[in-house]
């Protein structure tokens, strides 16, 4: 969840993250030789030429004495694959002599401070993952009962007539972090607009008792934003939600309940709740004591003395809501959409996650389009605004360190896009979702997104639909994207198109932050590629649903160079893992270094 990004600009991943440099060793005791026989096609690839092939096709891939870098990826392009750490070697052995010796990896320490800063947003996904993992067992009790369908999208009303503003009602509100328990709160209307109603709790600090809560005036130009922006922009983006209590909007209760939710004694070390949606609201039939029967979003209230828990000035609450409000309207439009519509299952939570951070850059977007350079920055070198930093901070800071150790199996920061299993996702794994989605979004346009939730596929094969590619092909066409993209010294129309990302620049994005935020940005691009020398083997332990990067540069003279990615020990990987390479030719080795400073 991205709702703390402004809280936590100083977030810095767990403490085992390391990177690998290459040690010589004549160890004998490696694996066994790999078959490095071509049974498919033989194959070369020209300059500025990639493809994706399964690992046991590798050996195809001719190398010549030419002196050519090649970059080398391989992966397990899966999302239904046990969540357990694979071991595997990559050779780059000759025709004449297969048998790689093995070079062992020895560590270098990440050049920022693991475990420095406390990871901020930790309550906040595992409350989400809790929500999310609740609306397995909602959506499973609907469809049992026959009652999984509702109102369609475009019978949303928009001629209701809204309550008085001033009219109270009564919310029942989880009150613990288990969800098992439920208080009562009554709120008071304070903003209708036409797509939304915001409600405050009666309980919450006000302007005029010396407690500095929200003014009225405040609320209204807040819901403006909601109302007329955020709404928007998730609705054109992934469908409408659903309506079930036909009041044509969406509600947000604005409550003490959230704030407590959080103890103040934990606020510094594994952040709060800023805010969800809960599932349980649209099915009031299953869950009588606990569903308000409305399209209903929770957020913390501004508490500037700790009253409640946390310390949060109206200021900290105006700029972390709006993301927490865009990100957690995805998941309400997802479930409604798959579950509550069309009596699905819902979305497996990398995509889910995925989308809600999608979600939070289109946010961003909307501020970048609205203050160009130098609009709205408080320093002029920045490339977002100001506005938008509380939507896309996050996402960039994830994204970075998951690119920084797309290998890492730490158990605070386990590296992987799609495989999940049944986890709250990382940062950097919600990092390396929006990568994904984002790449994806701009080989096939944002109409993606909507025909992401509005289905009842999930997961992978709900990609491969909605696309019309598989999705071992986009994840190896996205694994080269990810370093080709902007290759130093190379212009980027050189690139294949599906190869690059087409609205932004990753190399440029991660520079400049580099150059605004070392501490959090320590290298102006964070993707740690090994060399792979002909004559050698690697041993290395990755994810499934990640990647590893290697670069060859094949000799002058002498025999051709053959790859092989096997498991280190035993003759083949899991089916369940879609082992595959993705190889490219660099058009020169300065084209594709091996770290960038």
């Amino acid at each position: 969840m991205k709702s703390m990004r402004k809280a936590l600009p100083l977030l810095v991943f767990g403490s085992g993250l390391v990177v690998y440099i290459a040690a010589c060793s004549s160890d004998a005791s490696g694996p066994k030789p790999p078959s490095a026989v071509c049974t498919g096609t033989a194959f070369t690839l020209a300059s500025l030429e990639g493809r994706v092939v399964a690992a046991a096709d590798l050996p195809c891939l001719t190398i010549p004495t030419d002196g050519g870098t090649y970059l080398i990826v391989p992966q397990f392009a899966t999302a239904d694959a046990p969540v357990t750490p694979v071991n595997f070697t990559v050779t780059a052995g000759t025709a004449a002599n297969p048998t790689a010796r093995v070079v062992f990896a020895s560590k270098r320490v990440l050049p920022v401070a693991p475990g420095a800063t406390a990871d901020l947003s930790q309550l906040q996904r595992q409350f989400e993952g809790m929500l999310r993992r609740r609306e397995r067992t909602i959506a499973a009790l609907a469809r049992a009962s026959g009652r999984a369908s509702g109102p369609l999208a475009n019978r949303v009303r928009e001629d209701v007539a809204p309550p008085a503003l001033g009219s109270t009602r009564q919310f029942k509100v989880r009150n613990s972090l288990t969800g098992l328990g439920i208080a009562i709160d009554t709120a008071v209307l304070k903003y209708a607009g036409t797509h939304l109603l915001i409600y405050q709790s009666q309980n919450a600090p006000g302007p005029a008792d010396g407690t500095h809560g929200f003014t009225d005036a405040e609320i209204a130009a807040f819901g403006n934003t909601f109302d007329v922006d955020l709404y928007t922009i998730d609705v054109a983006t992934f469908g409408a939600p659903t309506d079930i209590d036909e009041n044509g909007r969406v509600i947000v209760l604005l409550s003490p309940l959230i704030n407590k939710l959080s103890k103040a004694s934990t606020c510094a070390t594994q952040g709060y709740i800023a805010g969800f949606f809960d599932a349980t609201d649209l099915d009031p039939t299953d869950f009588p004591a606990a569903s308000n029967s409305a399209e209903l979003f929770y957020a913390l209230v501004p508490d500037p003395q700790g009253t409640f828990s946390c310390t949060h000035t109206v200021a900290t609450v105006e700029e972390l809501t709006p993301a927490t409000f865009i990100h957690e309207f995805q998941h309400m439009i997802s479930y409604g959409q798959h579950a509550v519509m069309r009596g699905g299952s819902q979305e497996d939570a990398w995509l889910n996650e995925g989308l809600s951070h999608i979600a939070e850059e289109l946010g961003s977007r909307f501020y970048e389009h609205k203050f160009p350079p130098p609009q709205d920055r408080t320093n002029p070198a920045q490339v977002f605004p100001d506005s938008s930093q509380g939507f896309i901070s996050g996402d960039l800071f994830n994204s970075y360190h998951y690119l920084l150790a797309p290998t890492s199996t730490d158990i605070n920061d386990i590296a992987s896009v799609s495989n999940w299993g049944n986890g709250d996702g990382t940062l950097v794994q919600r990092g390396a979702a929006w990568l994904f989605l984002r790449w994806l979004g701009d080989q096939q346009d944002s109409l993606i997104y909507g025909r992401l939730d509005q289905t009842t596929n999930t997961g992978a094969p709900n990609v491969q639909a909605a696309s019309g590619t598989s999705f071992t092909t986009l994840f190896g066409e996205f694994a080269l994207a990810l370093y080709v993209d902007s290759l130093p010294g190379v212009p980027r129309a050189s690139i294949p198109s599906e190869f690059r990302f087409t609205s932004r620049n990753l190399r440029a994005l991660y520079g400049q932050e580099k150059v605004l935020n070392p501490q959090n940005f320590p290298l102006s691009f964070p993707i740690p590629v090994e060399s792979l020398s002909p004559g050698t083997a690697r041993n290395e332990t990755m994810n499934p649903g990640t990647m590893d990067y290697f670069l060859i540069t094949a000799p002058s003279s002498g025999n051709n160079v053959v790859l092989t990615f096997t498991p280190t020990s035993g003759s083949s990987f899991s089916a369940t893992l879609n082992a595959q390479v993705s190889v490219f030719r660099c058009p020169s080795s300065a084209a594709c270094p091996l770290s960038v400073p």
